[in-house]
């Protein structure tokens, strides 16, 4: 295959060498384009981060505003209503089809305050056992998960074997 004439004068003049040169040249000038580019969509991103920062201030503010011991004890649940909670609790572990052996509950009060600890043996798959927690958390504001002790029987099985320590934390009756 014979080379246009114009194609064959440059490599001549210039050698390989020289139309690497030039390639690199070429690649250079691309390079300075694409970074005034991205250059340009930096910033702008960067403005939008500050905006967003800017926006998101005032409701981490009002989110961290201090509440007093009093005001976050009144926004608990009264102790009248610890069975009904109790019993969501094990309702919740029903509907979504986890097998419990027993459940035991222990009731402490301090100053005002009630502790209900609950400790749930479950057996189900760990999707169960997870969509179990969050549904539970998300239905009692007041609930927390203390500690959660899992173990499957072998390898190959589906099930886990969950031990959950919970705590209904409520306003004592005066």
């Amino acid at each position: 295959m014979k080379r246009p004439a114009f194609v064959k004068a440059p490599v001549k003049a210039l050698g390989w060498p020289g139309l690497a040169g030039l390639a690199a040249l070429v690649l250079a000038v691309i390079a300075v384009v694409l970074s005034q580019r991205w250059d340009a969509q930096a910033v702008k991103l960067q403005a939008e981060a500050r905006e967003l920062r800017a926006k998101a201030r005032p409701a981490a503010a009002a989110a961290s505003a201090p509440v007093s011991v009093q005001q976050w004890q009144a926004s608990l649940p009264p102790s009248s209503s610890r069975q009904q909670r109790l019993a969501d609790l094990l309702e919740l572990s029903i509907r979504l089809d986890l097998v419990g052996a027993r459940t035991e509950h222990r009731l402490s009060t301090s100053e005002g305050l009630e502790r209900m600890r609950v400790t749930m043996p479950l057996t189900g798959n760990y999707a169960q056992l997870r969509r179990f927690i969050g549904a539970a958390l998300a239905h009692d504001p007041a609930l927390s998960l203390d500690a959660v002790k899992l173990r499957r029987v072998s390898p190959m099985a589906t099930d886990v074997d969950a031990e959950l320590q919970w705590s209904l934390h409520g306003r004592a009756a005066p």
